[in-house]
């Protein structure tokens, strides 16, 4: 009786939508990345990561910030990210060009659509010489792609 009343139930539950999977945590949101130098330059960059499906994820606001005390050295960012096929790629690089004291360089949204599926992205800021030398550089935590 118990178990026909236990059916009963699962297969109304079924019916009406109830037992539907959820989907996996989402790992959309904001990544952020700072790099430090030692005479007290700094620079950043900042994003909200938008995963919309298996292929494609959109950063918004990408944003990358010299923060200085004036030490006429420029910073650079870009997105790096992982197929789940293990290659990798990486955008071009985004530099702040307005110097110290302000909000940085907004280059609004950025998308990224590929023909493999993507696992996880991260950012990297990088703090650069004017002849390209590198003097500091910094990550930010992956994020993974709730689709793949």
């Amino acid at each position: 009786m118990k178990t026909r009343i236990l059916g009963a139930v699962l297969g109304i539950a079924a019916l009406s939508g109830l037992l539907v999977p959820s989907p996996a945590q989402a790992s959309d949101g904001v990544s952020s990345a700072r790099a430090n130098y030692t005479d007290g330059g700094a620079g950043s960059v900042r994003t909200t990561v938008d995963f919309v499906n298996r292929k494609k994820v959109v950063f918004r606001n990408f944003t990358v910030r010299d923060i200085c005390p004036g030490d006429n050295f420029p910073v650079k960012a870009r997105i790096f990210w992982t197929h789940t096929d293990g290659t990798s790629g990486y955008s071009a690089w985004k530099s702040d060009t307005n110097g110290c004291g302000d909000n940085g360089t907004n280059f609004g949204n950025i998308t990224r659509t590929g023909t493999k599926p993507i696992s996880k992205v991260s950012l990297e800021v990088c703090i650069y010489t004017r002849s390209g030398g590198i003097l500091s550089f910094a990550f930010s935590a992956p994020r993974d792609n709730q689709y793949t």
